[in-house]
């Protein structure tokens, strides 16, 4: 073993007697769930439902899971491309017998007419970006400042053609089976940031269809938790992130039902669960005007969440393999369909090509 490998085990070592440290310091977890009660919310114990009370909750109406799949093809920018799926499937088909909504889609600086649309969203919010950019370090070259404005323009877009892709077909999967729950990959603030009017459409469409839509968060980014709870409350942890406060902190099947008045996010109703034997908690968004379904749907998602997971519901996790764009598709897809040249030219990247 090489004396670098030696250096770096020892700075390991030493990240985790912090790290040990600092948890030692922390309250006791009665004391954190103490705090959490006063402060945020219940803890509630979601219950696994029986068939029978299952059937009754949906009254013949089905489930649907939406997700969606992106891969990358290519080097650095322009150089690129995009491939796009969305796919939200069903328990129950629908008058056609069709049982899912599938939408692809492919985004490339490399087609003149996806150009033009890069540079109008790079117009649209072209000093959001140049600041952002700005604030990573000095760019005193006007001409590399704007062709790294407009490569960020191209992933910001690339990340908002995914997000209404996903509201696109979840919004036919509503039209086209009438379902009483669709779990979406994902909270909510995402998808209303970047779907602009397909988000009000589709949260439109679910009120109006009696539709229950859930935001399935598999694990927490955020620090909504850190300001509803003292410094002393807080002492040992190492950045006071959900993530860390809630660590443990659940009993498996456990949910902290938080207060409708004093929501965690403004814009909806967000509750947070540990789902199955993993200590990680995760969270579920719920429109605030379906906030009375919330007790039903987390007893549901609990029963339909094997033990033995990462705490996602099956249906979901079923959906996310169906959905995946995995790189031998890619590859393949890419191969099949675009002259080597053109592939070598454009879309090869050097490091494909290393022999090591």
């Amino acid at each position: 073993m090489s004396s670098g490998i030696f250096t770096l085990a020892e700075q390991l070592q030493g990240l985790n007697a912090t790290l040990h440290d600092q948890r030692r310091a922390r309250v006791s977890n009665n004391s954190l769930r103490a705090a959490l009660e006063t402060s945020v919310g219940e803890f509630c114990q979601a219950r696994r439902l029986r068939e029978v009370e299952t059937q009754a909750l949906f009254g013949g109406r089905s489930l649907v899971g939406v997700d969606g799949s992106v891969g990358q093809v290519g080097g650095n920018y322009p150089y690129t491309l995009h491939l796009f799926k969305s796919l939200a499937k069903s328990t129950l088909p629908d008058r056609e017998g069709q049982t899912a909504v599938e939408k692809v889609e492919l985004l490339s600086p490399l087609l003149p007419e996806h150009y033009r649309e890069i540079q109008a969203f790079l117009e649209a919010r072209k000093q959001e970006i140049q600041q952002g950019i700005q604030s990573g370090g000095a760019i005193d070259e006007p001409a590399r400042l704007n062709d790294l404005a407009e490569q960020q323009a191209y992933f910001m877009l690339a990340d908002q053609r995914m997000v209404e892709l996903e509201l696109r077909a979840a919004i036919e999967a509503i039209q086209r089976f009438r379902p009483y729950l669709v779990l979406m990959d994902g909270g909510f603030s995402r998808l209303k940031g970047k779907g602009g009017e397909l988000w009000e459409e589709f949260e439109d469409l679910a009120l109006a269809m009696n539709t229950v839509v859930v935001g399935v968060i598999e694990e927490v980014g955020s620090y909504r938790l850190q300001s509803r709870l003292g410094n002393d409350v807080l002492q040992g942890f190492a950045r006071g992130h959900d993530r860390e406060i809630l660590f443990g902190t659940l009993n498996q099947g456990e949910w902290l039902k938080t207060s409708l008045e004093r929501p965690i996010k403004n814009e909806f109703y967000t509750v947070f669960t540990r789902l199955s034997d993993l200590p990680q908690a995760g969270a579920c968004d719920f429109l605030r005007q379906q906030a009375d379904a919330v007790d039903d749907v987390i007893n549901f998602i609990y029963t339909i969440t094997p033990d033995k997971s990462r705490g996602i519901p099956l249906w979901l996790d079923l959906v996310d393999a169906e959905v995946r764009l995995t790189k031998k598709q890619i590859d393949l897809i890419v191969k099949t369909n675009v002259d080597v040249e053109n592939i070598e030219s454009f879309l090869r990247a050097q490091r494909d090509r290393r022999d090591f």
